[in-house]
């Protein structure tokens, strides 16, 4: 084994960009550390299976960094990747609802349109046009290829200009005999289509993928992850927005089981519990335990050693030296030091565990903080000190993240006065609920005497404890009273009690509430 001063100084150690997406579009030189510290585990296992169409997780949970090293790896036998729905899109949605007298039903059909395009152009690149045997997919691409003259990218705001020109679209596809069979084939090309109803035209429009599809058999699964509406665009409102996720929520579930089960091919959604949650899909429960995919990084001070957050951070040391290591080794060079605190009676900490204690139990908190850490320490090893430097931009981050979190259902003045709300609390991390119920009505009064709109959500006292609960900024807590009689708590937190079965936890009203080591610093609450 090599002798710890071979190990890198801290300035020598590159930092992992927050946002894994960044890896997809860049080169493959940029995306070599991402691969060495991305955790293949039975998460990959799991997305790949064929019943499985949508990826759920908070914002920074992982959805994309999983996606990522699906698309880029070659260690994964499927032909993965990945499309982004602009913050643009939704507003076109919008446009052809007035614009077309479209139904809200018809927004499914639209989506279906939008991702068949999507998937043609994309397996046409990965395997190139000698592959298809196929008439009818020969056909369908050289359609796309007239309709955008030979200039199509595949992405969902170029794909909506075929949608939302059906005629010329149909027209297109009737030109190159896609609609035709055997003898008709020469007599479709001369006629032209005639729209009647937007409607009709966009089955017309399915109608025309399907059959090439049909007829298209691939060398390996194929699945297409669809991802970026973790945030509302600040031009629509909540209501705008969740009409269009319904619409391609209910897209994903009809695709997915039509006949491209049978073609091994599969669109996989990525997307936040909350919102997910919310989605008026039948047979909701039964849908999020047979076709979803939970995130979950859950564990434990005691177990920090065996989880996979760990695995992660000693990763981002580990993987970037000149040798291998055992796990723990390059983590224990860079934190010697052990965490104190001020009741004597708790033993001293491994620095992973308040690493913990200021996250959400999420890859991206962890290497948030190791990354502000690399960035503003040099020389060979941290101090408890270089941790505490770095908590005012952490919580700068994670103010962000929630701004972000809560911007689905609020706009920028409702999160304004939201955020009013901490200064009730100062002074107070622990609280029980009818002092929180004096605070809000505080809060309320101070609104309303200001001409002020009360947020969604924080109308009532029980609305406003949920919404905390929710955003994981409280958690509430329970006594159990232990065999020599002293009284222990146990806190419960919405991100540790989420399940398959139960994506929205409901808190506990009425008991004792503490608020997250992370939010109270960040809302100056001690």
């Amino acid at each position: 084994m090599p002798e710890r001063n071979t190990m890198k100084k801290i300035q020598e150690l590159q930092q992992v960009k927050g946002d894994a997406y960044d890896y997809y579009i860049a080169g493959n030189e940029d995306t070599d550390l991402f691969e060495k510290i991305f955790l293949v585990d039975d998460i990959v296992e799991e997305i790949c299976k064929p019943d499985k169409y949508f990826l759920i997780g908070e914002k920074g949970s992982g959805k994309t960094a999983y996606s990522v090293y699906m698309s880029k790896s070659d260690k994964i036998n499927s032909f993965c990747s990945i499309s982004l729905v602009e913050n643009t899109l939704y507003q076109r949605f919008l446009n052809m609802k007035r614009q077309k007298a479209l139904e809200l039903s018809s927004f499914k059909d639209v989506w279906i349109n939008l991702i068949y395009l999507i998937l043609a152009e994309k397996i046409r690149k990965e395997y190139g046009e000698t592959f298809f045997s196929s008439i009818k997919y020969k056909q369908l691409s050289k359609a796309i290829d007239v309709f955008y003259s030979d200039a199509f990218k595949p992405e969902f705001v170029n794909a909506f200009e075929f949608v939302d020109n059906a005629s010329a679209s149909i027209n297109s596809m009737m030109k190159q005999g896609l609609f035709s069979t055997g003898t008709k084939a020469s007599a479709e090309t001369s006629q032209k289509y005639v729209e009647q109803s937007f409607q009709i035209s966009l089955l017309k429009i399915r109608d025309g993928f399907e059959k090439a599809f049909m007829s298209v058999n691939l060398k390996k699964p194929t699945i297409l992850f669809v991802d970026g509406i973790d945030a509302r665009p600040r031009d629509i409102d909540n209501e705008q927005y969740f009409e269009c996720l319904v619409g391609l929520v209910n897209a994903v579930l009809e695709m997915n089981q039509s006949f491209l089960k049978e073609k091994q091919i599969k669109i996989m959604l990525l997307i936040r519990p909350d919102i997910m949650y919310k989605m008026p899909v039948h047979n909701m429960n039964q849908k999020l335990r047979n076709n979803s995919v939970l995130l979950n990084w859950v564990t434990s001070y005691r177990k920090y050693i065996d989880s996979k957050l760990f695995k992660i951070a000693d990763d981002y040391f580990m993987k970037q030296q000149d040798y291998s290591y055992e796990l723990g080794e390059c983590w224990n060079y860079y934190f010697p030091y052990k965490v104190e605190y001020q009741e004597k009676w708790k033993a001293p900490d491994n620095p992973f565990v308040e690493f913990l204690r200021y996250s959400l139990y999420k890859p991206r908190d962890i290497l948030t903080m190791l990354n502000e850490m690399v960035d503003a320490t040099s020389g060979t090893q941290f101090k408890h000190s270089d941790f505490e430097g770095i908590l005012s931009n952490y919580s700068t981050y994670l103010k962000g993240e929630l701004k972000d979190y809560m911007l689905i259902y609020m706009d920028d003045s409702d999160y304004n006065n939201f955020s009013i709300f901490f200064d009730y609390f100062q002074g107070h991390r622990n609280f029980n609920y009818k002092f929180f119920e004096e605070k809000h009505l505080e809060y309320i009064k101070y609104l309303r005497e200001l001409g002020r709109k009360i947020p969604p959500f924080m109308e009532t006292a029980s609305e406003a404890l949920q919404l905390l609960y929710d955003t994981n900024i409280i958690c509430y807590k329970i006594y159990e009273t232990l065999p020599n009689g002293k009284r222990k708590n146990k806190m419960f937190w919405s991100y540790k009690e989420r399940n398959y079965a139960n994506m929205q936890p409901e808190v506990k009203k009425g008991g004792e509430y503490s608020f997250h080591m992370a939010y109270a610093r960040a809302f100056r609450l001690f």
